[in-house]
């Protein structure tokens, strides 16, 4: 299927493994494994996005808490990102892949809700790109004063009702996305 790929954005060990693994870890991975396989069927490419921090930082390239979980499905053909803010666009090669590869609509899932997947939605549709964040294969950590799963609920009430161009985020849960997008696959 050309025109669409799926991003993958920063499903990295340190928020996945351990005790303190993001809200609804394994199930978020058990989506994203299906939005991917779905879009390889559908010869829709794949980018694997992963943050990482200098040589003081906690997600230096290559350490353990960088790695993507071993329960992440990743194939040779799938891109790569590296990234150091949330944007997954900034001082990246994220757009010249996607307008390599004919892209002009993306299927957004991963980790943080509010940050980083918050930051490349909207870079997306600022670059015009047709943008949609897959609703239940986002996820993030609670804060202080707000659990994880109003976190998500809140963005993706966000994502639906606001616009910083005209071309609204659109939020749609795995179901309706494989059905619609990948279901000739």
């Amino acid at each position: 299927m050309s025109g669409i790929a799926v991003i993958v954005i920063d499903v990295q060990q340190m928020f996945f493994g351990g005790p303190e693994a993001a809200y609804r870890a394994s199930e978020v991975i058990e989506g994203i494994n299906l939005v991917t396989k779905a879009a390889r069927r559908a010869n829709a490419p794949v980018f694997f996005v992963q943050h990482e921090s200098d040589a003081n930082g906690p997600l230096v390239r290559g350490s353990d808490a960088w790695q993507l979980p071993a329960a992440l499905a990743r194939e040779p053909n799938d891109g790569s990102v590296y990234k150091r803010v949330g944007d997954s666009f900034h001082e990246t090669s994220l757009a010249e892949q996607l307008e390599q590869n004919g892209v002009d609509s993306v299927l957004l899932c991963g980790y943080a809700t509010e940050f980083c997947v918050n930051a490349t939605a909207r870079r997306a549709e600022l670059l015009g790109l047709k943008t949609t964040v897959v609703s239940d294969l986002h996820t993030t950590h609670g804060k202080p004063h707000l659990a994880a799963d109003k976190i998500v609920e809140h963005q993706n009430f966000v994502w639906a009702n606001s616009s910083m161009s005209g071309k609204r985020v659109k939020v749609r849960p795995l179901a309706d996305v494989l059905q619609t997008e990948f279901a000739s696959a």
